[in-house]
């Protein structure tokens, strides 16, 4: 027994002469389209409905606020003292992570303090270090920052002994030269691993720093 006509096949294939009907009959011919056309518009829809999902996703995982009327200081992941007036600068959930910025108010801003909550995937204390120092390389990168190599100190914070990562160096804006000290450290609390880091600027950089650090407690 002959099979059944093939609707996706070139009609020039099927019987007939070429001549034919067959060949230009548009019903025929129309068909595969109307079914490639279905296809692409199927696949346009779980397209646009997976970019949909995605974004209602990220919308749920990042959340981000800027300036002193966005960032809610009463909920920052430590309790903190900045000499002079401070102000909030950030505040930013991303992918389980928390972090704060908080600044004092005069140019450039005698402390930077920056604090937060480490993701649960990060896991190994080797994680949570490479975590920290890729950002604190982010954050000051750039050649207006001169830093000595680091030193690490043996400090108490949140009642336990931690090893803090200390830093020196200069810090330079136009034609002007700055003190500058960076004290890091990381600390677990409540199972999760909480960090700050403090960026003092200044001939009074190094109290400043100091005393922000001893001020600081986990919430």
């Amino acid at each position: 027994m002959a099979s059944a006509p093939n609707p996706l096949s070139n009609p020039s294939a099927s019987s007939g002469s070429p001549g034919s009907s067959n060949d230009s009959n548009p019903a025929d011919s129309g068909v595969p389209w109307k079914w490639i056309a279905a296809g692409c518009g199927g696949c346009f829809v779980l397209t646009t409905a997976a970019l949909v999902a995605l974004v209602l996703v990220i919308g749920r995982t990042m959340q981000f606020a800027f300036g002193p009327e966005g960032v809610n200081t009463d909920q920052t992941p430590f309790t903190y003292t900045l000499p002079g007036e401070s102000e909030g600068v950030l505040d930013m959930n991303m992918f389980g992570m928390r972090m704060v910025q908080i600044t004092s108010t005069d140019t450039p801003p005698s402390v930077l303090l920056t604090m937060g909550r480490l993701p649960g995937y990060l896991q190994s204390s080797a994680d949570q270090a490479s975590f920290i120092e890729a950002f604190q390389e982010g954050m000051i990168g750039d050649e207006n920052y001169q830093l000595d190599p680091p030193r690490t100190e043996e400090r108490r914070l949140c009642g336990q002994t931690v090893p803090v990562i200390v830093q020196t160096g200069q810090f330079q804006e136009d034609q002007t030269t700055y003190a500058t000290t960076s004290l890091m450290a990381a600390v677990d609390h409540n199972r999760r691993t909480q960090f700050v880091w403090i960026l003092a600027h200044g001939e009074n950089a190094n109290p400043n720093a100091e005393q922000v650090f001893n001020s600081l407690d986990c919430r």
